[in-house]
C-alpha cells in the first residue's frame, strides 16, 4: 500500500504511455483500410484513367426551360376538333366512320383494262363488179358475253361511201356508231390486202390495212375495277363511262376512263375528281349524312 502511495503517479503515467502506444499501433493498422476506402471514392468521383466525369448535356435542359417559358399552343380546331367537330357516319354494318374517312377520297382504282375492237381478214368474196370483204369481228367492249363472241361480218367494197350513207352491214356497233368502210383491195389473190377506214363519232377516221397476217386491235374504251375502301361490299368490277357510283350518301358518275385514271363527277355539287390508277384521292367533296 505504501508502495502505491509512493509511486501512483508513475503508475498512472505508465498506463497512459501504454494506452498511447496502443493507439499509435491501431492508427498504423487503420491507414491501409482508410486508403482502400479513399481509392474506391476516387474511382467513383473521377472516371477511368483519372479523367474527369463527362459534362452534362445542357441542350435538353435549355429546351425544357424554353418550353416552360413559352409553351406551345394547343390546336382545338383542326387536330382536336373541339370547336369544329367532324361529322360521323354509320356504314351498312353499323360501324361509326369519321367524316374525314368517307367520300370520293376513299375510292380505289384497282385496275384499268382496255376494251378493244378486233378485226381479222377472213376472205375476199362477191363478184368482180361488186367485191366484198369477209372478216371476223370481236367486240370486247360489248356489255353482254354473247355480244362479245367472235362473229363474221361481210361488207361491200366502196370508195365513196361515208358514215352517213353507209349500209347497216358497215355498222359494227349501233350504240357507239362504229362504222367500217372497205375502200380498196390490193395485194395478191393468195395474200390480199384491204384498205379500210374506221369511223367513230368525235374522232378522226382511223385508216389501216387489213390482211390475213395483220389484223386490227383498236381500243374503243376502258373499263375500271373500282372499290369504295370504307365498305368492302361497294365494288364496281366493270365500271364504264356513265356508270353510277352510289356511296357515302352521294352519287358520282364516271365521266371518263383513260389508261391511267378515272374521272368522276359528284351529282351533289358537280365536283370533278380524278382517280389515278392504284391510289386513293386526297380531296373529297362534301358528303351528306346517311
Amino acid at each position: 500500500m505504501e508502495f502505491l502511495k509512493s509511486h501512483y503517479e508513475k503508475l498512472i503515467l505508465g498506463l497512459m504511455l501504454l494506452l498511447m502506444a496502443a493507439g499509435a499501433v491501431l492508427l498504423v493498422l487503420e491507414v491501409g483500410s482508410v486508403q482502400a476506402q479513399l481509392e474506391e471514392y476516387r474511382k467513383i468521383a473521377v472516371g477511368g484513367e483519372g479523367k474527369p466525369p463527362p459534362q452534362e448535356n445542357l441542350d435538353q435542359l435549355r429546351e425544357i426551360l424554353t418550353k416552360a417559358v413559352k409553351p406551345g399552343q394547343t390546336d382545338f380546331v383542326t387536330t382536336h376538333r373541339v370547336f369544329n367537330p367532324d361529322a360521323w357516319y354509320v356504314d351498312t354494318n353499323g360501324n361509326l366512320i369519321a367524316g374525314t374517312n368517307v367520300g370520293v377520297n376513299r375510292l380505289m382504282v384497282h385496275s384499268i383494262t382496255p376494251q378493244q375492237l378486233l378485226l381479222e381478214l377472213a376472205a375476199i368474196g362477191g363478184s368482180a363488179e361488186r367485191p366484198s370483204v369477209s372478216m371476223n369481228v370481236v367486240r370486247q367492249f360489248a356489255k353482254t358475253p354473247t355480244e362479245r363472241n367472235k362473229t363474221r361480218r361481210s361488207v361491200s367494197l366502196n370508195a365513196t361511201n361515208t358514215p352517213a350513207t353507209a349500209t347497216p352491214a358497215n355498222t359494227l356497233d349501233a350504240a357507239r356508231k362504229l362504222v367500217l368502210l372497205a375502200r380498196e383491195i390490193g395485194g395478191t389473190p393468195e395474200n390480199p390486202e384491204v384498205k379500210c377506214e374506221l369511223h367513230e363519232p368525235g374522232k378522226d377516221a382511223l385508216k389501216f390495212t387489213l390482211s390475213k397476217a395483220v389484223g386490227l386491235a383498236h381500243v374503243v374504251e376502258y373499263v375500271a375495277h373500282i372499290q369504295y375502301l370504307v365498305e368492302t361490299n361497294f365494288v364496281w368490277r366493270v365500271a364504264r363511262k356513265d356508270t353510277q357510283l352510289d356511296f357515302a350518301g352521294d352519287t358520282n358518275i364516271v365521266v371518263d376512263i383513260t389508261a391511267s385514271n378515272v374521272v368522276v363527277r359528284a351529282v351533289s355539287n358537280d365536283k370533278v375528281t380524278i382517280l389515278p390508277l392504284g391510289s386513293a384521292q386526297p380531296a373529297s367533296p362534301p358528303a351528306r349524312k346517311q
